[in-house]
Order: C-alpha cells, then sequence, then structure tokens
C-alpha cells in the first residue's frame, strides 16, 4: 500500500472518530504525525488549486479536440479602382465595373495535419502533471510547520512534567520544615526561602502552559480540527537503523515531469514539418461574377478543392529547436542529479549528529541519576538541620536543570530524526 492511500485511510479513520464522538465541540483524543501532515496539506488554502489546475487542462483539451472541426468564416469585402479590364469580343465590348464586391463564407478542414493535435494534447497532459506535482512540492512545505509545532509542544509538556515533580518535592519538604518551624528548631527565613522558591517554579509552569495552549492554538488553526492541550501527539516509530540513504522526494518526480514535458514539445516541432492536407470549400455572391470576369451582373458563386501544405524548407529552425530542447532535457537531468547529490551529502551529517545524541543522552542519564542520588541526600540533611535552606534549593535546581538537559537532548534526538526522515521523503 503506498503513501498516499496510507494517508487517505488516515483521514477517513479521523473523520469516523469525529462522528463516533458525535459533537463538533470534542477534541481530538490522539493526533499522529503523518496524519497532522495529511490534515494540513487538506485544510491549506492553496489545495484548491488542484481542482482548478484540472478544470484548466480539461478546457484546454477541449479547445484542441475543436481545432480538428471545421473552420468557417464569413468575409465580404468591396472596392473601388481607377480603371479595369476592357474587353472586345468582336461582337461587343465587355466593360467590367470599377466597383466590386463580394460576400462569402470559407470553410477548411484539416484530413492529415502531421499529428500536430496528438502533440499538443500530450503537451497539456504533461503539463498537467508538471502543475499537480509543483503543488505537490510546495505543499510539502507544511511538514517543516507541523515538525515544529510539534516538537515545541512536547518538549513545553515535557519541561511541565519536570517543574511539577521538583515544585511536589519542594513542597513536601516544606511540610517538614513546617512542623520543625513551628517547634523552634528553624528559622522562619529557612522556611520562607522554599516557599519563595516554590512560587517561582509555579510562576515558570503558569507561563509554559501559556505557551502550550498558544502552540495548540497554532496547530488548530493550521490543521482545521478541534485539539485541546491534553491532545497527545505520537510521533512515527523511530530507531537507530532508520538511515539507509533512500531519497523518496515530490521533487524528484516534478524532474521526471518536466523531462516529459519537453520531450512532448518536441514532438510538436517534428509535426510542423510534415505536410498538411486539408480540404477547402468557398460560397458566396460577388459582383461581377468572381469566377466569370465576363459576366458582370450579380452571382452566386461557389468553389472547393484539397489542400497539401508542406514547409521544404526551414533554414534549420527546427533543427535548432529541437537543439535546444535536448539541452533543457539534459539541464533538467542535470537539476535533479543536483538535488538527489545535495540530500544524499547530508546523510553521514545526520548519522553523526545522531550518534553524537545517542552518546550525549547516555552521559544526562547518569548525571540526573547522581543529581538524583545527592538531591536525596541534601534532603535528609534539610531536615537534620545540616544545611540550610540555600544549600538545598542550589540542589534542586542542579537536579531539575540535569533532568531539563536529558529531556531537552531526547527531544532533539526525535526531532533530528524526524528531520532527517523528512528531508529524504521517508514521512
Amino acid at each position: 500500500m503506498n503513501r498516499e492511500c496510507v494517508k487517505k485511510i488516515k483521514i477517513v479513520l479521523l473523520i469516523v472518530l469525529h462522528i463516533s464522538i458525535g459533537s463538533k465541540a470534542q477534541t481530538i483524543d490522539k493526533l499522529q504525525l503523518e496524519t497532522a501532515y495529511v490534515l494540513a496539506e487538506e485544510h491549506y488554502p492553496l489545495i484548491a488549486d488542484k481542482a482548478l489546475l484540472d478544470e484548466i487542462s480539461k478546457i484546454n483539451l477541449q479547445i484542441i479536440n475543436r481545432e480538428r472541426l471545421p473552420y468557417i468564416t464569413h468575409n465580404a469585402e468591396g472596392q473601388i479602382q481607377s480603371e479595369n479590364v476592357s474587353l472586345n469580343t468582336g461582337t461587343s465590348n465587355v466593360e467590367l465595373p470599377l466597383e466590386t464586391f463580394k460576400a462569402f463564407v470559407d470553410m477548411n478542414f484539416d484530413l492529415y495535419n502531421g499529428g500536430l493535435v496528438k502533440a499538443k494534447k500530450e503537451i497539456e497532459k504533461s503539463l498537467l502533471k508538471v502543475n499537480q506535482q509543483n503543488l505537490k512540492v510546495t505543499l510539502r512545505t507544511l511538514q517543516n510547520r507541523v515538525n515544529n509545532l510539534f516538537f515545541t509542544i512536547k518538549l513545553s509538556k515535557q519541561q511541565k512534567e519536570l517543574l511539577k515533580t521538583s515544585i511536589d518535592d519542594i513542597e513536601s519538604n516544606i511540610r517538614t520544615l513546617q512542623v520543625q518551624y513551628d517547634n523552634g528548631v528553624v528559622l522562619e527565613s529557612e522556611l520562607s526561602k522554599l516557599k519563595v522558591r516554590q512560587l517561582e517554579l509555579q510562576s515558570d509552569t503558569f507561563r509554559l502552559d501559556g505557551d502550550i495552549k498558544a502552540y495548540f492554538a497554532v496547530l488548530q488553526e493550521l490543521l482545521g480540527i478541534s485539539l485541546s492541550v491534553d491532545t497527545e501527539l505520537i510521533l512515527p516509530p523511530l530507531n537507530n537503523e532508520m538511515i539507509d540513504g533512500n531519497i523518496s522526494r515530490p521533487e524528484q518526480l516534478l524532474y521526471d515531469y518536466q523531462k516529459e514535458l519537453l520531450t512532448a514539445q518536441e514532438a510538436t516541432i517534428k509535426a510542423g514539418r510534415k505536410p498538411k492536407i486539408s480540404l477547402f470549400a468557398q460560397g458566396g455572391i460577388g459582383n461581377p461574377n468572381p469566377l466569370n470576369f465576363t459576366d458582370t451582373e450579380t452571382a452566386n458563386y461557389a468553389l472547393g478543392g484539397i489542400r497539401l501544405q508542406w514547409n521544404l524548407i526551414d533554414w534549420g529552425k527546427g533543427k535548432k529547436e529541437r537543439q535546444k530542447l535536448k539541452v533543457e532535457i539534459e539541464q533538467t537531468k542535470v537539476d535533479k542529479e543536483t538535488f538527489e547529490f545535495d540530500i544524499a551529502s547530508r546523510e553521514e551529517e545526520y548519522r553523526q549528529r545522531i550518534n553524537a545524541l545517542q552518546t550525549q543522552l547516555k552521559n544526562d542519564e547518569q548525571i540526573v541519576t547522581l543529581q538524583q542520588y545527592i538531591l536525596k541526600q541534601t534532603e535528609t540533611q534539610l531536615n537534620n538541620g545540616i544545611i540550610n535552606s540555600n544549600d538545598y534549593i542550589t540542589q534542586v535546581n542542579a537536579e531539575l536543570s540535569a533532568k531539563q538537559q536529558l529531556e531537552l537532548h531526547k527531544v532533539e534526538l526525535q526531532q533530528l530524526q524526524i528531520e532527517y526522515l523528512t528531508v529524504f521523503g521517508k514521512l
């Protein structure tokens, strides 16, 4: 099953989810990254271009088809001249009038046009492919916006959870010191220092709450669905073996379609060098008779026949045009190779950066473990009056910073892996 089918299935499932919920105000509980890509494209105003491009191509094909129909024109002309032919037949003298006119209908019908109509149809079909694929390339830029929002929200939520853990730890120690203060064991200032730090962390939590709501509002507007701060954002499976260097970007197909369009244009040049055969007819009224110049009266007339047109010499114009197209085709090939080279050259960069972050994570985990152990010892020392609140708060901050650094690197690793998948066209 290809990626387009998977995307359509996800959209259908999302619609079913809305129906099953039974309320327009109800929000989505879970949102997968790939589903968000599809929703962003479907909701973006530019998607309307797809139907418009189809309609334009359909009309252009209809116009081309009409080129095979008989070409009928109505004409009228009149003239006056200073002199005309005078004929002496021996028995009479025929004077042709100085004023002449005729009104007639011309009809032309192509029997054979060298395949020009067929070539134009192929150009139109290829042009539609190019335009549609170019639209896909443009819409694909939405993936970066979705990625940034996903990871910004995930990081903000993780930071909020870490703050909550630190607040809970401080609150527990506040209760312990409150008892000691009530018994006159510790000073009120020691208790107040913990309360101040607790309020500072709560302020940071409130700020993160506002940020998360704002980010979700932007994501909701981008996707055109109802979300809440509790919506779970789900990433695709990520693993260490995902880097394989294969590229699958819509730009590659766009280059192929551009090459196909240039090849189709070459066919029109060849068709222009072939002979053209058509039927023609003309009928009307004129004075004098256009077919019998001895008849000086107004008369009806008609004529018809077959016409051959063949441009025997074009002074090498067609050859030069084909030469130009071959160069443009080669240029398109080079552009595609350059595009693929630029992406492929980043494979080792991503591999090294991912390996570095994975090593950093192992180090971060060790630091967090040690900081948690030190914090437990510090709590015991605080409760036993060995250290003061400043020492305890310093260790709380150190442990919180270590956890934040760990979570930051986790998100950075996920973001780097998703960036790789996006750049190489695997998402």
